[in-house]
């Protein structure tokens, strides 16, 4: 996989698509059974874990650099 976004947030359409799954049964169906809406709700759950990983690899959160890097001084 690629990661070539151009900058564009890809963190919030895990966010949207589990909005979408956890309201899934009442919107696509007129009487969810139990089962069902606990199948859309473990489809939402993992979307919002994806989410957060997605989220955190875009800020950055999740790297470990080395040392930071030195600072050139100011310009003679």
């Amino acid at each position: 996989m690629t990661n070539d976004t151009n900058g564009q947030p890809v963190a919030v359409w895990y966010f949207v698509g589990a909005t979408f799954a956890g309201v899934g049964p009442t919107l696509f169906f007129s009487d969810p059974n139990v089962f069902l809406r606990i199948v859309f709700l473990v489809i939402a759950l993992g979307l919002i874990a994806a989410g957060f990983v997605q989220l955190r690899r875009e800020t950055g959160a999740g790297k470990r650099g080395g040392a930071a890097p030195e600072d050139p001084g100011p310009p003679s």
